[in-house]
């Protein structure tokens, strides 16, 4: 399989020294679970995805070819720690389980958004907003918790509670949302954004909340070489405006950004 929209670019280019540590000479090796979009998936044969052109531009950087080795989420770090790859870059939540076990590099934060139909007829803005309407919800997912904890904050505060329309899927949830059964839909904020690109005309985002959860790139424990070249050429990635691009490119809103407009510092975000 092949990276879409990627060509060879020539080492003389590099502006960060790799490691020596490399899993293959010459190739930055990095593992994906391809099915988390707009993050990193599958189209047409070829990967894309927001991961896959920032791990394209981190090796071109380091004057380095890019080499995606895809697998099973769960294999992951496993992978990592038995040096089959030289980093993790599939979108993956920091929480204090995984610290443990590798160091993060962040880049992003990760939400909740409220998805309404296109032109947002009912004036959402927030939570609050949703009182009296119809939501709808993948049944079991943290949208579902969300909802029913914010009707009780309704609740208490004298307002009409938000009807929960708790559907087997994401796509019926979508689907509602689209023929009117619901006048917003709850969802994460890579749902969110892909959503946007395959439906840009029929939803959009109203409003975003619960932004607490980073997500990072991934280095073995203690690997300091691999984490400061990585660090390195983040910095550069963000600072040219590529890492801008690609969030506007994959329709992730600004508030997930953790770094200041055109520099590579990190704002300061709440850790899950």
């Amino acid at each position: 399989m092949i990276l879409a929209g990627f060509s060879s670019v020539a080492a003389q280019d590099t502006t960060v020294q790799p490691p020596d540590n490399l899993v293959t000479a010459g190739r930055l090796t990095y593992g994906v679970a391809a099915s988390f979009p707009p993050y990193e998936y599958t189209q047409d044969g070829e990967y894309a995805g927001f991961d896959i052109e920032m791990g394209a531009a981190l090796a071109e950087i380091m004057g380095l070819e890019p080499e995606i080795s895809d697998m099973q989420f769960d294999g992951l770090i496993p992978a990592l720690q038995g040096n089959r790859i030289d980093f993790i870059n599939s979108a993956m939540y920091i929480n204090p389980d995984r610290e443990e076990q590798v160091d993060f590099i962040p880049y992003m934060v990760i939400g909740e958004t409220i998805v309404v139909p296109r032109g947002n007829p009912k004036n959402i803005r927030s939570l609050d907003d949703l009182s009296g309407l119809a939501v709808a919800v993948t049944v079991g997912a943290i949208e579902e918790t969300f909802a029913t904890d914010h009707n009780e904050v309704l609740r208490e505060a004298g307002k009409p509670e938000m009807t929960i329309l708790t559907l087997p899927t994401a796509n019926d949830a979508v689907l509602a949302t689209q023929q009117g059964r619901a006048d917003a839909y709850l969802h994460s904020t890579p749902g969110a954004a892909y959503l946007m690109q395959e439906m840009p005309n029929t939803f959009e985002v109203a409003a975003i909340f619960a932004l607490d959860t980073r997500i990072g790139m991934a280095v073995r424990k203690g690997d300091t070489a691999m984490k400061e070249a990585l660090e390195a050429a983040l910095a550069e990635f963000v600072a040219s405006g590529q890492y801008d691009e690609l969030m506007a490119k994959y329709n992730l809103p600004r508030e997930l950004s953790l770094f200041q407009e055109g520099a590579a510092t990190p704002v300061a975000t709440p850790t899950s």
